[in-house]
């Protein structure tokens, strides 16, 4: 059962806005469904954090599709989120492990590589927005800072993490934006960077730790002041069906489903899911009719 929530509100008598996301549950569902080593569900777990603090800003039934395009073992990481608080994602490669940091810490930027990030907002007139800026280390937070930086103009601070302990389930995950206002002053993004250097914890163990949203929210904004907004619930949700998947057998053309029809049956997986559909003799040759 998920029980995340993503939290929008403002700080600094209104000068500056921030986004908050506890993902946990979310993170964990995505693992379970796709087996994953733990540097893989720390990166898809990052990625479909962004994903819901990004489409926390859109309407009705718009979405964002994150895709990092790495040379690293992963070979490619994809999350979308859209505005009802709903995710999904998959990695293309679930069982890369790779050694710890000199740290501890999972290296995701090296399960990433270098590459691409690319950012596409499906709007509800039709319209689709994408953007591309190169990847600046792969840690993913970092990424999505510059390409809203780079892309959108907007000036942002933004901690995303995921933490796995050794059974490979997610004890913790969560992310947090904050942009400046346009009536920010030089002192008031002084003392969000003086905030968020006091940390002492990175914000997936802030998130096992803390039992509930307030609690996470004051370890992160500590003496500063700030006000919610509005409060949702978020979680790992695919929008694949059998009917859905089915129209791709379609397209496949008549001789592709013909022999499949000679196997007896036929499997199709969902890549942002891992659900898997099966299909008689009797639906193969229904969509064979339909192609």
């Amino acid at each position: 059962m998920q029980h995340d929530e993503l939290w929008i509100g403002t700080m600094l008598e209104g000068n500056a806005r921030w986004v908050l996301v506890k993902s946990t549950d979310t993170v964990e569902e995505a693992r379970r469904r796709h087996g994953m080593s733990p540097v893989a569900t720390a990166a898809l777990g990052r990625l479909m954090t962004g994903a819901l603090i990004l489409a926390s800003s859109l309407k009705g039934e718009e979405s964002v599709t994150l895709r990092l395009l790495g040379d690293g073992p992963l070979e490619g990481v994809v999350a979308v989120g859209n505005a009802q608080g709903e995710v999904r994602g998959y990695v293309r490669e679930p069982l890369v492990d790779l050694p710890l940091k000199a740290s501890g810490k999972l290296d995701v930027g090296a399960a990433v590589g270098c590459g691409e990030l690319t950012v596409s907002r499906s709007l509800q007139n039709g319209e689709v927005y994408t953007g591309t800026v190169p990847m600046v280390s792969g840690e993913i937070a970092e990424d999505l800072v510059h390409y809203l930086l780079s892309s959108e103009q907007i000036p942002s601070a933004m901690l995303l993490g995921v933490l796995v302990e050794k059974d490979y389930h997610v004890a913790g995950a969560g992310g947090f934006l904050i942009q400046p206002l346009p009536g920010a002053t030089e002192e008031d993004i002084q003392a969000i960077e003086s905030q968020l250097g006091l940390l002492g914890a990175g914000i997936s163990e802030m998130a096992a730790q803390s039992e509930n949203m307030d609690e996470l929210l004051g370890l992160l904004m500590g003496k500063l002041s700030y006000h919610v907004l509005e409060r949702r619930s978020v979680g790992f949700t695919c929008t694949c069906s059998k009917e859905r998947l089915s129209g791709t057998l379609v397209s496949l053309g008549k001789k592709e489903i013909a022999d499949l029809i000679s196997d007896e049956k036929a499997e199709m997986v969902c890549h942002f899911c891992n659900e898997h559909f099966q299909f008689n003799v009797e639906e193969l040759r229904e969509i064979w009719e339909r192609a």
